[in-house]
């Protein structure tokens, strides 16, 4: 079987309009075959159709936890956001008084358009704060921050507070189209018949994210100094679609 060619007359000339081959492929003009994964896109009724590379699809997920400056995935015209801050740590136990958590870290989200975000966006990533030892507090986290080269604005994802006598703050945030607080660190509470343990407060999805506040020490009601432990980094999520 041979390739089918469909042709018109064209002042008084025969031209090529499209064409079968023997394997199926279509081509425009006679031999515009495309090239592959470009899919034919009309013109309207006053211009034969073209091929066209169709534009990425879908929806690709990023989630960084290093500082730096980033390129928005190419064929992307949407951005989803969600910039955490880092959580704070846990206190040491002081003699016979239990531990408290940390805060979690504050998260703040907004969608921005390509003008928005611009060619690059800038991250810093916020530091958990670090364990209270020897009967101290633990460190505040850090703050994380989003910022796109574009006309959108920078959003902060504020670190959790510390615990110490009392469970660390949850950290705040700002510039999100809706910015959520942190969980507070938790109070000690008594795990077996002399440990006791606060825990560090969530952050909004901080199962998958880790930027939770770090949990407080494990204490023994008549044991000596016991360091708490480390607040989780921040990060920041991009959905791109």
């Amino acid at each position: 079987m041979s390739d089918l060619r469909v042709k018109f007359i064209k002042n008084t000339s025969l031209v090529d309009e499209f064409s079968f081959t023997e394997g199926g492929a279509l081509g425009l003009g006679g031999n515009n075959f495309g090239t592959s994964g470009q899919v034919l896109t009309s013109q309207g009724s006053g211009s034969a159709p073209t091929w066209t590379t169709p534009s990425s699809s879908g929806v690709s997920v990023q989630v960084i936890t290093s500082t730096g400056t980033y390129t928005p995935t190419s064929g992307k015209t949407n951005f989803l956001v969600y910039c955490f801050g880092a959580g704070g740590g846990g206190s040491a136990s002081r003699n016979d008084n239990p531990s408290w958590g940390g805060g979690g870290g504050g998260c703040a989200w907004r969608v921005y358009n390509s003008t928005e975000m611009g060619s690059t966006f800038t991250i810093t990533v916020g530091s958990g704060g670090a364990a209270g030892a020897s009967g101290y507090a633990g460190s505040n986290g850090g703050s994380t921050t989003f910022d796109p080269s574009g006309t959108g604005v920078t959003l902060t994802g504020g670190g959790g507070s510390g615990g110490n006598y009392a469970g660390g703050a949850g950290g705040t945030a700002t510039n999100g189209i809706q910015n959520w607080t942190g969980q507070a660190g938790d109070h000690p509470t008594l795990i077996n018949s002399t440990h006791y343990l606060g825990r560090g407060g969530a952050s909004l999805f901080h199962s998958y994210l880790g930027s939770n506040g770090g949990k407080g020490a494990d204490a023994n009601t008549g044991g000596s100094n016991i360091s708490g432990n480390a607040g989780h980094n921040g990060c920041v999520v991009i959905f791109q679609y």
